[in-house]
């Protein structure tokens, strides 16, 4: 499976905010960054609602579609697998995703109404080593299989033994060392708030390394 394909579409597109004359303060930019972290990774849309003035109902419609689609890209669709084990791994992503481990710093005037913040992120590592394990868990399996199974079959076992292994990974997680990725809450030309996606990509990298996949 694809880093990109498995991750950067999980994040929330929706990155603005109309903002009052006045422009934003520093206390808002660092409020409304923490909203769409929230948001994108622990599906906690409460502050998200407020800064956008969008419903909970559309807020989880777009966190949850992002979801799907995500299945979508990865290939779940073609595999064949049962309608249990797509919606197992469908849940697995969402509570995956919520392990993001990050701490919003304070918001520094950048000047043209812009702000810089240093978000600090710990990156999951816990599916380290996990494509051994798969291996070594359907090695064992078919050496004890006494005809070849259809691709499908062959298949639905593969993902469920990656299922079982993502899953006892995800209960317990690990994470490596800390790091700093600086994003910044700027205006467009209309005075439109919003984080560029390029910032959110490499929040994303840095907690969910794509070597760790």
């Amino acid at each position: 499976m694809k880093k990109r394909g498995l991750l950067a579409m999980l994040l929330i597109a929706v990155m603005t905010l109309l903002c009052g004359c006045g422009g934003m303060s520093a206390e808002d930019a660092q409020s409304y960054a923490q909203s769409i972290m929230d948001a994108s990774y622990k599906g906690e849309f409460d502050k998200y609602i407020e800064w956008t003035k969008s419903s909970e109902e559309e807020a989880k419609e777009l966190y949850e579609g992002n979801i799907d689609a995500t299945m979508q890209e990865a290939g779940f669709a073609g595999l064949g697998l049962s309608d249990e084990l797509t919606e197992s791994y469908r849940k697995l992503f969402l509570d995956m995703i919520k392990q993001a481990k990050y701490k919003i710093g304070e918001a520094k005037d950048a000047g043209d109404k812009a702000y810089t913040i240093d978000v600090t992120v710990e990156p999951f590592t816990a599916f380290e080593g996990l494509q051994d394990e798969v291996q070594a868990a359907v090695t064992a399996e078919m050496t004890e299989m006494t005809e070849i199974p259809d691709q499908n079959a062959i298949n639905q076992m593969v993902f469920q033994k990656m299922y079982d292994l993502m899953a006892e990974k995800i209960a317990s997680p690990t994470y490596g060392e800390a790091t700093t990725v600086t994003i910044t809450v700027k205006p467009d030309s209309d005075g439109v708030y919003f984080i560029d996606q390029t910032d959110m990509t490499a929040l994303d990298d840095a907690l969910f390394p794509s070597d760790n996949f």
